[in-house]
């Protein structure tokens, strides 16, 4: 990448990053699933960050009612792709970075070759079984990610190193998608997103994640994050032995 310093000098005299930092996060190479509301600040401070490669997997289009929490977006974007619309605006932001946009819904049989393109992913989705099926494929190929989301002013997120921390499997194997639509306050979007993005920039640098086999769950109205413990399930249809 070129004009490292002067575009991330602050960033760079963080002794948590300096040049071998930011150097790892221009190699990066980070797949996002779901451009959404959470997407939207995922990608944004990913690619603020100076993340070299960023993989964008949404099949959706932009819609009127998206734009309260989708913050990539705007008017003119309405009925487009979000994943063109989010390149193109990743690239505004920084033309050096490497985006491939991928208007795809992720599903059981591109899964493996979606993931396999990545170092960590992060996922931004609002299915349960796309979850799940994202999880099979990560732990499978042995790759972390970080999973979040959102209802009204509640969040939760945690982040899947695959045989060592618990899975999405393993805390959620008896979840149920949601009836009607998720009720999804902008700002909470744009809080978890972040965080989740800072999970994967930490781990770019090597920084230990506290969260690591724990869930953190935030609470928009008393602006808490509570750490709970999450244990993997030896019986895990996908990181254990089974039943």
């Amino acid at each position: 990448m070129q004009n490292i310093n002067s575009r991330y000098i602050r960033q760079t005299a963080l002794p948590q990053v300096g040049d071998e930092g930011q150097a790892r996060l221009g190699n990066a190479n980070v797949l996002v699933i779901g451009a959404g509301g959470l997407g939207s600040p995922v990608l944004m401070y990913l690619a603020a960050a100076g993340v070299g490669t960023i993989h964008i997997v949404d099949g959706d289009t932009v819609s009127i009612s998206n734009l309260n929490r989708q913050i990539l977006y705007g008017d003119n974007d309405i009925g487009k792709l979000k994943t063109v619309c989010a390149k193109n605006r990743l690239l505004e932001m920084n033309s050096k970075l490497n985006i491939e946009a991928i208007p795809e819904m992720l599903c059981a049989e591109n899964a493996r070759s979606i993931v396999e393109m990545c170092d960590v992913g992060v996922l931004c989705l609002d299915s349960v079984d796309s979850r799940k099926i994202a999880n099979r494929a990560f732990v499978e190929l042995g790759k972390p990610y970080v999973e979040a989301s959102i209802h009204g002013f509640a969040g939760a997120l945690m982040t899947v190193v695959p045989f060592q921390t618990p899975c999405y499997e393993c805390v959620y194997a008896n979840a149920k998608e949601p009836e009607g639509k998720i009720p999804v306050l902008g700002a909470m979007a744009g809080w978890v997103g972040a965080a989740q993005a800072l999970a994967v920039i930490r781990h770019v640098l090597e920084i230990a994640d506290p969260f690591a086999g724990s869930i953190a769950m935030f609470d928009g109205e008393l602006m808490e994050v509570d750490k709970i413990a999450a244990a993997r399930n030896p019986k895990c249809q996908i990181c254990g032995n089974g039943i």
